[in-house]
């Protein structure tokens, strides 16, 4: 199983069949993709869409009282961890931590039914108790109505977030968000890729994992342009710049990717006026047949775009941090 930002399971899909050739997907969930193969570790870890991979363990029915939480007992005693510890490399007992999400009614929280579980795999023996800071395996159980999956998380943090030295700015997302905008914006080697309200530069970041032309970025605040800078390979160029009077050539530019203002961690005093001034900008910097993928919850940027004459297109809606954006592909 992967798990995604939900609303990106489609373009997970793709991403799944044409890095692990067309694996059989089983099934498809909010946030989540379920399939099987024979892969390594290394070769699920070419995945840049999904924040987290699962081997998945085991489903079991449940009822929806506390006291039905008995229920699980011989068959969590006896569930085969064996894969997912094999896969893993672990030879002695694994320090396990256990956690919980869970949809429908229950009389029991998830954190009774992780408790519950810990207890129960550790009373076996074959396992010890961690902690958020030591362990080696963790577990996840998934409580749907009167069904809970168990599976076991492969990747660490380091995973989705490409490590752990990097800087961020407020409005940012994270680097597997960026990197599912830029898969739909159709990466080619040949591309001059442009994002002009940068932030940190998660999207040019994502961006120089495969190859083009000419990557630049750039921003209007000059903590955002020195944070880019200190985040991104010396071969990007990043300079300071307002996205509505554009420090590029025209028709110079094959692929804009942006995380644009939403108008709520960074304050923006009209954002109807900004969209249309940047989409009258990007009018002029952009090739013919140039593409432009943005992440918005603003509606007004369907009229700012049909405005400036770009066709536009809704090619998801992603829930992020309680929000719900769209992720739109236009086009001049």
């Amino acid at each position: 199983m992967c798990t995604m930002a939900p609303g990106l399971e489609e373009i997970v899909k793709e991403e799944l069949a044409e890095k692990l050739n067309s694996p059989d997907i089983s099934e498809t969930a909010r946030g989540r993709v379920f399939f099987r193969g024979k892969y390594r570790l290394d070769e699920l870890c070419r995945l840049s869409c999904v924040d987290n991979i699962y081997w998945m363990v085991s489903r079991l029915p449940i009822g929806t009282r506390k006291r039905d939480l008995e229920q699980l007992n011989e068959k969590v005693r006896k569930m085969d961890f064996s894969g997912a510890k094999q896969f893993l490399g672990i030879k002695d007992k694994p320090a396990i931590i256990v956690s919980a999400s869970k949809r429908g009614k229950q009389t029991y929280s998830r954190f009774d039914l992780a408790d519950y579980v810990t207890e129960l795999l550790v009373g076996t023996g074959k396992f010890v108790a961690g902690d958020i800071h030591e362990h080696n395996f963790p577990i996840r159980i998934d409580l749907d109505t009167d069904s809970c999956a168990f599976s076991v998380q492969l990747t660490t943090a380091d995973f989705r977030f490409r490590g752990s030295n990097y800087g961020y700015m407020p409005g940012g997302i994270r680097p597997t968000v960026a990197a599912a905008l830029i898969r739909v914006s159709r990466p080619d080697k040949e591309d001059v890729f442009y994002d002009p309200f940068c932030g940190a530069g998660t999207i040019p970041r994502e961006r120089a994992r495969m190859p083009s032309r000419r990557i630049l970025a750039s921003d209007l605040n000059p903590d955002a342009v020195a944070c880019a800078r200190n985040n991104l390979p010396g071969n990007i160029k990043v300079f300071p710049c307002d996205a509505r009077k554009m420090k590029v050539r025209d028709n110079s530019i094959d692929v804009i990717v942006s995380n644009i203002p939403w108008g709520k961690q960074i304050e923006v005093e009209n954002i109807g006026e900004l969209y249309t001034d940047f989409f009258r900008e990007a009018g002029r910097v952009m090739k013919d047949q140039g593409r432009i993928v943005i992440l918005t919850d603003r509606e007004e940027i369907v009229e700012s775009a049909e405005k400036m004459g770009f066709g536009i297109s809704q090619q998801a809606v992603v829930s992020l941090h309680g929000l719900t954006a769209g992720v739109y592909l236009i086009q001049k």
